[in-house]
């Protein structure tokens, strides 16, 4: 997995943020000058070539970022539905 710490925080590259508008941003797979991960928004500008930020700047002009709800995977439903029912 891939992370960033940023403001004691640590990032991970490999999922979807939301910001506080609730647009989607992703990692692009690169870094500016200076080290800091690109970000795109690969639904808000799919017609266009979409604007990358670092991620701080990012962090700093539409935060905090918010991961994007995962799906439940199977196992968790497994442990779920093996619970006892409480009576």
């Amino acid at each position: 997995m891939n992370t960033y710490l940023h403001d004691g925080t640590t990032f991970g590259l490999d999922i979807a943020y939301l910001d506080v508008t609730g647009v989607e941003w992703r990692w692009t797979g690169s870094y500016n000058e200076a080290g800091e991960p690109l970000m795109g928004s690969p639904d808000e500008y799919a017609f266009l070539a979409p604007p990358f930020y670092s991620l701080p700047d990012l962090y700093a002009t539409h935060g905090p970022l918010i991961p994007t709800p995962r799906r439940a995977t199977a196992a968790l439903y497994r442990h779920v539905l093996q619970q006892p029912v409480a009576s």
